[in-house]
């Protein structure tokens, strides 16, 4: 075979390899959810100090994932990935490594935390920012490829905890952590040695100015751009939803109504493999359905689904209800980033995606704090049911905005 035959399979085969990094990270950071509360909690003895931490790793993620926008385009996706999956594994290894040598206190303690999160969103943007080349690179429609990214991110989250919980009852926490450093070191190596897409653009694309010249552009990107401004807009506030059902609805719904933790387990593992089959559907029939439809008739169902759980149905089909949910909510991820991979200039798209994803970010605790006192306040089924009016609030705002039909006419092969 010529090296010009072994370049084009290699290439063809960039975005299964990408995959397979992200499968691996993605496991290794769902375990990590489980260990580095459990390390920190065995370590200092203090709940207040661990759920510090576990904030303090959200914060940093977010702050990080803002500012880093204009460093994806200047070092391209491919480095950027490499880097981020290399630094999380790193700081993940450092925790047990430096409490064996005796010198891990509090701040210490912190800065690792904080380490092994902080570069979550450019990793985000740079692989989402790898999917369109290598998609084409695979005669893949990009829809399958963004669907089939986002399918092994679920997979991670539906098994990665309760692997995390079972290996840290058999092997330890500090062990665990080690595994899931080796897990985002080899998703680095993968990416780095094995990808050729993704390298960074010619200096002469970068904005003149300097760093935060560059930022204010993506910015004003998404300030001006109306379609990614009405994508960004929904998307936070779909976030904002999710994490109050999530958070906050089905766990109390579980306590008081259902009456046990296990139940909680069985509607999130519904609501996962849910996701899972949906994403799976998608990925098949995707490219085939117009972005605007799909976007709406997702939010749309969902907006129904969670109006139906307002009846606080038995398990069996209240975890029918989720199973369904989560189907309907799969395509939703897929479609935004296709939107923001078609209409984002290649050399702005990391400062405009971190932006979108640090919004997100945001979105969550807020939407998690409303939702805990519409509960306490009025209770769990108006609060089910004010959750399904707003998401259709979001999604009958999306139906008139003139700016979404663009999701339409954007879809090139």
């Amino acid at each position: 075979m010529t090296i010009d035959g072994r370049r084009g399979r290699r290439r063809r085969w960039g975005v299964y390899v990408l995959l397979g990094g992200v499968a691996v990270a993605s496991v290794g950071e769902a375990m990590m959810v489980v260990a580095v509360p459990w390390f920190v909690l065995q370590t200092t003895g203090s709940v207040a100090q661990t759920g510090f931490l576990v904030a303090l790793g959200a914060v940093a993620s977010a702050a990080v994932g803002f500012v880093s926008g204009p460093l994806v385009d200047r070092w391209g996706f491919r480095a950027t990935a490499a880097a981020s999956y290399a630094v999380g594994g790193i700081g993940a290894a450092c925790i047990p490594v430096v409490h064996a040598l005796g010198a891990l206190d509090f701040p210490v303690l912190a800065a690792l935390v904080v380490a092994a999160n902080a570069l979550d969103v450019p990793a985000t943007a740079a692989v989402t920012g790898l999917v369109p080349e290598l998609s084409a690179d695979a005669d893949m429609p990009l829809e399958r490829g963004n669907a089939l990214l986002g399918g092994v991110h679920q997979v991670a989250q539906l098994c990665g905890p309760p692997l995390g919980g079972a290996a840290v009852a058999l092997f330890g926490v500090a062990h665990v952590l080690l595994v899931d450093a080796a897990a985002c070191l080899a998703a680095a190596a993968l990416v780095a040695g094995c990808i050729t897409a993704g390298r960074a653009g010619p200096r002469g694309a970068r904005a003149v100015g300097g760093y935060l010249v560059e930022l204010r552009s993506g910015l004003r990107l998404l300030r001006e751009h109306r379609l990614l401004r009405a994508v960004a807009l929904s998307g936070t506030a779909f976030n904002g939803l999710d994490s109050g059902l999530a958070g906050v609805v089905l766990v109390t719904y579980a306590y008081q109504h259902l009456g046990s933790a296990a139940s909680l387990g069985v509607l999130l593992t519904a609501f996962g493999l849910g996701a899972v089959a949906g994403t799976v559907g998608y990925a098949v029939a995707g490219h085939r359905l117009g972005a605007r439809r799909t976007y709406l008739g997702a939010g749309f169902g969902v907006a129904l689904l969670v109006g139906a759980l307002a009846a606080l149905p038995s398990l069996t089909v209240g975890a029918v209800l989720l199973a369904l949910l989560g189907a309907f909510a799969a395509p939703v991820g897929p479609v935004r980033t296709a939107v923001l991979q078609r209409s984002v200039p290649h050399e702005q798209y990391g400062r405009v995606t971190t932006a979108v994803d640090t919004a997100g970010l945001v979105a969550v605790p807020l939407g998690a704090s409303l939702t805990v006192v519409l509960v306490g306040a009025a209770g769990l089924r108006p609060a089910l049911v004010t959750l399904a009016c707003a998401y259709l609030l979001v999604v009958c705002c999306c139906w008139a905005a003139p700016a979404l039909r663009g999701m339409q006419a954007d879809r090139s092969p």
